[in-house]
């Protein structure tokens, strides 16, 4: 069965003001800090090299203002299937604030992210199946281009890896991957 490659690029928002602090943001709408601003205008011309054809982001301010910083003037589509992993109710939280809140499901969570879920929140695996979905979507929409994502770290981590904790993304960090189109 042939197949079509597609490269897409993941980028992480920068530096939130709720991630400055290390906090869940999940689907709160934080905006950058300064710092985040720069970690941005750094990565641009790197970005650039790429030539992304088409750039989608989170539909949460911290996604939509790096991908205006990393790409201004380029049509930007916006989507909540590339938000962050809904917290429930640690989001806004630490990492300490879950661990009081709830001791066993947060080392549970720790342990085996795909074990539990936050309170009132979204599984790995309904993560997984969205951001992959949106994924699989968009490279059949638009095969033979490079796609950028402007997006955090778990659909990141949901889309380049099935371990969660496995790959560690910066604020402001970009990697590449390549998708698989299977033809008939």
């Amino acid at each position: 069965m042939p197949s079509a490659r597609v490269r897409i690029l993941l980028v992480r928002h920068g530096e939130s003001v709720l991630g400055r602090a290390r906090r869940y943001a999940g689907h709160r709408d934080t905006p950058l800090t300064a710092a985040g601003r720069r970690q941005i205008r750094r990565l641009r011309a790197r970005f650039r090299r790429f030539r992304a054809d088409v750039l989608f982001t989170s539909d949460l301010r911290r996604c939509r203002q790096t991908a205006a910083l990393l790409a201004p003037g380029r049509d930007v589509h916006a989507t909540p299937r590339l938000r962050e992993l809904d917290f429930g109710a640690w989001d806004g939280l630490t990492a300490e604030g879950c661990r009081r809140r709830d001791p066993a499901r947060f080392a549970r969570w720790m342990r085996n992210p795909g074990s539990t879920r936050p309170p009132g929140g979204e599984s790995l695996g309904e993560l997984r199946r969205r951001v992959r979905a949106f994924a699989r979507s968009a490279v059949r929409r638009h095969a033979g281009k490079t796609l950028a994502f402007v997006t955090h770290a778990g659909p990141i981590r949901a889309l380049a890896s099935d371990d969660f904790w496995a790959l560690t993304i910066k604020p402001g960090g970009m990697i590449e991957m390549t998708w698989r189109i299977r033809r008939p």
